[in-house]
């Protein structure tokens, strides 16, 4: 295991209480993902609500999870999960929150039960749209959690990925629920949102992006996708913004309490 504690000094310098034995610790999940902005987010936000906390990255190979992450769930106060673990770490939690059930997939722990704040994310980012067909690009844990959240929300849900075994496992399990969703291999018409959770740009089928808005679940860099919806003049919701929501409402399952989105987006944006 690849425990990564560069971002963990962002707190001294950010002037927080200093780290002592009731300090508590918490950090993402997940494989390859140096590239996270999750510490730098948590942090800021532990220092400005006055916790005492140190968020970190556990960088995990997965032929070492089975090991790894039975002894984070032992001393760790919450955790965020990432990729490939957001399906992996349900059978070793006590319970899910509802939303994580219904959508088979968890991003937030806290206590031995998983929840889902990608869901929580994508509800609060679209609530009030006009609804109608949903266009989801992807079939894995951030497909799952935008599919139902904007099925809840009244949409009629496509689904197109590679596979289509798992595209139709999706598919299912909305209906399962009550949500009109189908599986599709090409793109058809319009669409009122678009949502892209494919992380590698180059698989995305550019030629789906169309309609009202586009959601960007991939946050490292101006993707293709961004740059196709922008041009088309589509309302856009980056990955930026799905990120700190998500992370933001994980603040509230750990302390109760969290920082305004925009507060958060914009000391992102004075450290570029």
């Amino acid at each position: 295991m690849r425990v990564s504690l560069s971002n963990a000094w962002e707190v001294i310098e950010l002037k927080c209480t200093e780290i002592g034995p009731d300090t508590s610790l918490l950090g993402v999940l997940g494989e390859n993902i140096k590239y996270t902005l999750s510490p730098k987010i948590h942090n800021f936000a532990f220092e400005r609500l006055g916790i005492r906390a140190v968020y970190v990255t556990f960088d995990v190979p997965r032929e070492r999870f089975q090991r790894a992450f039975p002894g984070l769930l032992e001393f760790a106060y919450g955790l965020n999960v990432t990729i490939p673990y957001k399906e992996s770490v349900i059978p070793f939690l006590d319970s899910l929150s509802p939303e994580a059930e219904k959508v088979g997939a968890v991003n937030t722990i806290h206590g031995g039960r998983g929840y889902n704040t990608d869901y929580l994310a994508v509800k609060g980012l679209v609530s009030g749209v006009e609804r109608g067909t949903a266009l989801i690009l992807g079939a894995g844990g951030a497909a799952k959690a935008a599919s139902f959240a904007l099925g809840e929300l009244g949409f009629e849900i496509i689904v197109q990925n590679r596979t289509e075994t798992r595209g139709m496992e999706l598919v299912s399990r909305l209906r399962e629920e009550g949500i009109s969703a189908s599986f599709s291999r090409a793109c058809q018409g319009d669409y009122n949102v678009v949502v892209n959770t494919i992380p590698e740009p180059e698989a995305v089928p550019l030629e789906c992006v169309r309609g009202k808005i586009a959601i960007e679940f991939v946050y490292k860099e101006e993707t293709p996708f961004l740059r196709r919806a922008r041009e088309l003049g589509m309302r856009v919701v980056d990955g930026l913004q799905i990120l700190v929501r998500q992370a933001m409402e994980a603040e509230k399952i750990w302390f109760g309490k969290s920082l305004n989105d925009i507060e958060v987006v914009n000391f992102l944006n004075a450290g570029k």
